[in-house]
This record gives structure tokens, C-alpha cells and sequence, in this order.
């Protein structure tokens, strides 16, 4: 009976050390590709945000223009129209340190899933899908990065 009931669990338990582990690989994919970022040095740039999510109103999905200027958002733009968006949810648009630190949150949570793409060259985080809870529906948060154009 206690055989039966090792075998039961011992996959169980195996799935648990790699989940964990896949944590771990997590967290070091980041910090290696962080101090990728942090070594680059670029603080003025200008990037295509787009934020990927059911659960968001149409403001925050449109994409944007986010030009930064010695870390701090500058302007943020419509890629559609060249026109500034609502002031009101400029401070919603993350500069790419925010959004290291968005992707440190997930693993600080333990969220559910994380996946990222980062840029081979400077490191950034290029593409994410973050699902905090399995167990709540439209809680996924991702984003695509593109067109970086560094302006220093």
C-alpha cells in the first residue's frame, strides 16, 4: 500500500520541483537580462508599447509611442494618430525599468505563468504573458515592446 501510494505521488511531487525550478530560471533569466539593460546605459528612448489584455478598456489598449528622456516618460503618443493621449492614463504607460519591475511583481507572487522574450542585443523585455491566478478569469496582463530607437 505505501509502494501504490509513493507512486501516486512521486509525480506529483517531481512537478512541484519543477515548477519551482522554472521559477528560479525565471528569476535568473531576469536578472541576467537586467543588468544586460543596466550595462547598455540608454536612459533617453523611444519605443511601441502595447498593452495585451481582456480585462482593459480600449485607452490602455491602443498603441503607443513612449518616448523617455533620462528615465522618466516624456510624451506618450497614439501610434495611430501622432496625437498625445488622455494625460489622465499617461502615468499607466511603464518605462522598460517599470517594466523589469513589473515582471519582478510576477515572480515575487508566484503567478501562475509567466512567459518572456527579451531583446537579444540590449535585454529588454520585449513580449510578456502573465497569468497571476489560474483560478481568476482575465487577471492575464502581457505587452509587446517594439521599434526601440535609442536617443541619446
Amino acid at each position: 500500500m505505501r509502494l501504490r501510494t509513493l507512486l501516486v505521488l512521486l509525480p506529483l511531487l517531481s512537478g512541484c520541483v519543477i515548477f519551482s525550478s522554472a521559477h528560479g530560471d525565471l528569476q535568473e533569466e531576469l536578472d541576467s537580462h537586467r543588468t544586460m539593460w543596466d550595462v547598455a546605459g540608454i536612459t533617453d528612448y523611444r519605443i511601441q508599447f502595447q498593452r495585451l489584455c481582456l480585462n482593459c478598456s480600449v485607452d490602455f489598449l491602443i498603441p503607443v509611442h513612449i518616448t523617455v528622456r533620462d528615465g522618466v516618460i516624456e510624451s506618450v503618443t497614439d501610434v495611430d494618430t501622432g496625437q498625445p493621449v488622455d494625460p489622465e492614463i499617461v502615468g499607466t504607460f511603464p518605462t522598460i525599468d517599470q517594466v523589469f519591475d513589473l515582471i519582478q511583481d510576477a515572480i515575487d507572487q508566484d503567478a501562475a505563468q509567466i512567459d518572456v522574450t527579451y531583446d537579444e542585443v540590449l535585454g529588454f523585455p520585449s513580449d510578456a504573458d502573465i497569468d497571476l491566478s489560474r483560478s481568476q478569469i482575465n487577471d492575464d496582463v502581457g505587452f509587446e515592446i517594439r521599434d526601440f530607437e535609442d536617443l541619446s
